[in-house]
């Protein structure tokens, strides 16, 4: 159980059966970094083979629009890292991106992930759950997956799945920005899903059971001994979580384990993670290796680094008493007393033999992890670094900004870019003041317009126009950094809620890629080749010279020419011609555009939209 040598990809645990596709997804984080939401659209368009999502930007593009749409992800508002770099791709996973509230005294946290995958052909769907201790980022650190795959659909509701259902049902009215009826909608669907699902899971586990905690929902982990494993602890929380033991040990980071009360300290054998122990990621391995056994799996997960040096999992092991089998929970709460009192938190649990689940199968001395651990003497009674409340205090200003209704509104600008490109203004308000202290810098800006942030008054409610923003830059995701007197800062990325968003904006954030005619056909390939990835290899293959002077109703002798791959389309896969169509539209309104356009192309799609039109008349 939890053998440090085992790796856990998450993209490997978001891979469908063979003969499936997303069918939709559900994901909460507590912090979000925006590169790594680009990834798991990625990866199921790559998986089900409907897009080649390696460095070519727009096939990147085009992947993340295809899975996003059914792809939906909740993290706790002013906790989304600002990105290095503000990328095109960030654009297509605007809609699939929600800030959450928290609830009262404490931070939305949970770290799950649903996921509900259609046949490609007849057949009943498949359910999987993934609960992580790890967020939606590239974290390095040490953490925990279990995964599990559904077994059946039953008719009647299944009564450990109550928690999950009532998180995941909870979730529309959470977001700070009103999501879209049809994503609420599908939300609320698998909810209702999940109620009526068994899981797989191996026959060395006597039960399973999910806890959701919010809303006063507590949790017993009453126990004789109790094995700990947390980054983050206080003394409120390791009491909550140890009641009633005898005998207490805590995995956990040297700073939070110093802060303990010196009583505490006495009652612990404590452990930290061994620093010249470095765990192998996994990075660049194609198939992870996993802990697995006929369908559940319990591994650590990999970060994107060569070495997992740092410890984020939680995991907590009670043995009751002799009598009773032990319970191993694995989830996203910390042992904190806002974790287990004011925190939105989900663990899943099991109980099984001694042998299997007891605590010495994982810190004794032929334990899991007792190669990578060490034993530490703790003194206690440090107090907490002034800095660091600061930066809490920041944070916890950032999270109050970013649960504020921002409404972003466009309107078409009377001035033009130096471009000559059209431009737009858009007005970003609030209905409320951020209220911070009057001696802290406030800034927000674009996040589409780095280094453009404006200076704000905290006491009033937020009325700032950026104006001269071209079409592509248009941007619900608004920056917010705060900075303290004493220098100290930090910065988040907000969810805004946009109004008047130009119908054809994602087809200028595309166009803006493809500048030269090689790249539109590999787009055009990549559409309507209905997944065939090798003729797109094989157009890629080719020199560009030679590919773009293959004439439309030519193929390049590599594959079938595009004359052939647009009456496909039209018979079997008209929405990919809808996507066409405005690209083509975007680029032949200027002449610049046109210029990009294969030889001959107008006047094939002049045709095919006629064709389509007639087609369209006759079924009505």
């Amino acid at each position: 159980m939890l053998p440090p040598d085992s790796r856990a990809v998450l993209l490997d645990h978001l891979r469908p059966s063979a003969g499936y596709s997303l069918g939709g997804a559900i994901a909460t984080t507590f912090t979000l970094s925006l590169p790594a939401a680009v990834i798991p659209p990625l990866a199921f368009s790559a998986f089900t083979g409907t897009g080649s999502p390696g460095q070519d930007p727009i096939s990147q593009l085009e992947a993340v629009r295809s899975a996003a749409n059914r792809i939906d992800v909740f993290c706790q508002a002013g906790n989304i890292a600002m990105p290095a770099k503000a990328a095109d791709l960030f654009a297509f996973v605007e809609p699939m991106v929600h800030g959450v509230r928290r609830p009262p005294n404490g931070l939305f946290h949970p770290k799950i992930w649903f996921i509900r995958y259609d046949p490609n052909q007849g057949g009943s769907s498949q359910y999987r759950l993934l609960v992580l201790t790890r967020n939606l980022t590239h974290d390095r650190t040490w953490d925990v997956v279990v995964r599990l795959d559904s077994a059946a659909v039953e008719k009647r509701v299944q009564r450990e799945n109550a928690p999950l259902a009532a998180l995941l049902s909870s979730l529309p009215e959470r977001a700070v920005t009103p999501m879209a009826s049809a994503r609420a909608t599908r939300v609320s669907a698998l909810a209702d899903e999940a109620r009526r699902i068994s899981w797989e899971h191996p026959e060395s586990i006597g039960s399973l059971d999910f806890h959701y905690l919010a809303e006063g929902r507590g949790l017993d982990l009453s126990g004789h001994r109790h094995l700990v494993i947390s980054p983050f602890l206080n003394d409120a929380g390791l009491r909550a979580a140890t009641r009633h033991s005898r005998d207490i040990t805590v995995l956990s980071r040297v700073e939070e384990l110093e802060q303990l009360e010196v009583g505490t300290a006495g009652d612990i054998t404590a452990y930290v993670l061994d620093e010249m122990a470095g765990i192998d990621s996994g990075e660049g391995v194609e198939e992870a290796t996993h802990a697995q056994n006929d369908g559940a799996e319990v591994a650590p997960a990999a970060g994107a680094g060569s070495l997992l040096n740092g410890l984020h999992a939680k995991v907590y092991v009670v043995e009751p008493d002799a009598r009773q089998r032990p319970r191993l929970l694995i989830g996203s709460a910390n042992a904190t007393d806002a974790a287990f009192g004011s925190n939105v938190e989900f663990m899943v649990e099991f109980r099984g033999a001694r042998k299997d689940f007891g605590i010495d199968r994982f810190v004794g001395p032929e334990g899991s992890l007792a190669e990578i651990i060490r034993e530490y003497q703790v003194t206690g009674g440090q107090a907490p670094d002034p800095a660091e409340e600061e930066q809490f205090a920041l944070e916890n200003a950032l999270r109050s900004i970013a649960e504020i209704h921002h409404v972003i509104t466009v309107t078409k600008g009377a001035t033009a870019t130096a471009e000559a490109k059209p431009a737009f203004s858009l007005m970003v308000a609030t209905d409320r003041a951020y209220s911070t202290p009057s001696d802290w810098k406030v800034t927000v800006g674009l996040l589409t317009r780095p280094g453009l942030g404006r200076m704000v008054e905290s006491s009033t409610p937020l009325a700032e126009k950026f104006e001269g923003v071209e079409k592509a830059d248009i941007t619900p995701f608004l920056c917010v950094s705060l900075t303290a007197p004493s220098g100290l800062s930090a910065s988040t990325v907000l969810v805004g809620e946009l109004h008047n968003d130009p119908e054809d904006r994602l087809d200028v954030v595309l166009a803006r890629q493809i500048d030269t005619p090689e790249k539109f056909l590999r787009f055009l390939y990549l559409l309507l080749s209905l997944g065939n990835l090798h003729w797109l290899a094989q157009l890629e293959a080719g020199s560009d010279s030679d590919a773009a002077k293959s004439g439309p109703l030519l193929g390049s002798g590599r594959g079938p020419g595009i004359l052939e791959l647009v009456l496909q389309g039209i018979a079997t896969n008209p929405s990919a011609l809808d996507d066409l169509d405005g690209l083509v539209r975007r680029l032949t309104a200027t002449e610049e555009g046109r210029h990009l356009l294969p030889e001959g192309f107008e006047q094939l799609w002049s045709a095919v939209s006629d064709a389509r039109a007639d087609m369209k008349r006759t079924r009505s």
